[in-house]
């Protein structure tokens, strides 16, 4: 995300600032990583910007949708609620089906295209679809496909550094030997969920 930008007024350059204002919200079944996946991308970005995690639990999760709010600002953030999103990351119909209406008409769907049947509940929102759930079983771990949707993400938000990304991944998941395995897999997920963004994009 770019804070300013170089607007040119007659013949001479002029900076000017751009709020970065991100509203999103991450929702899927419950151990589909979805929570995850916000509160991580909240710990990424909160050291930069302000930044809120609202996370749904109790009968959603039970009965079968988890969704959280993530809000990213340059400025205070009023309200932890998303009532207006950015950007919406989904797992599953479900999901689609009572989230998608709330993107706003520049914003930004990130589906798994395996999972969801898009209805054009989104309207005018941009619609990614990605095989999040398909990808991760190639790398032979499904828990993955929450890393993958973060790799399209970051591509298509540009959200942070590479190197930002997997030293968070590192703090969470450590760097002993016997840890190597799973921080792999999941830098392979990131590497595969932004790939597959270029490769949609031709």
């Amino acid at each position: 995300m770019h804070a300013a930008w170089r607007n040119r007024v007659g013949d001479e350059f002029k900076l000017q600032e751009v709020h970065v204002d991100e509203r999103i919200i991450f929702s899927g079944f419950g151990g589909q990583g979805l929570m995850t996946l916000g509160k991580f991308t909240a710990e990424l970005l909160m050291d930069t910007y302000e930044v809120t995690f609202f996370p749904s639990y109790g009968s959603e999760v039970r009965g079968g949708t988890a969704y959280c709010h993530v809000c990213v600002s340059d400025r205070p953030i009023a309200s932890p609620v998303v009532e207006e999103a950015t950007c919406l990351v989904v797992m599953n119909q479900m999901s689609y089906d009572r989230f998608a209406g709330l993107v706003r008409p520049d914003g930004l769907v990130l589906s798994n295209s395996s999972m969801i049947e898009p209805t054009g509940a989104h309207g005018t929102a941009r619609l990614v679809e990605i095989d999040a759930s398909g990808l991760a079983n190639k790398l032979g771990n499904v828990r993955v496909a929450n890393m993958i949707l973060l790799g399209a993400l970051n591509r298509l938000k540009g959200l942070a550094g590479e190197k930002e990304i997997v030293a968070l991944l590192q703090r969470k998941l450590g760097t002993a030997a016997d840890k190597r395995e799973i921080l792999d897999l999941n830098k392979q997920a990131l590497a595969m969920g932004a790939a597959e963004v270029d490769r949609l994009a031709g």
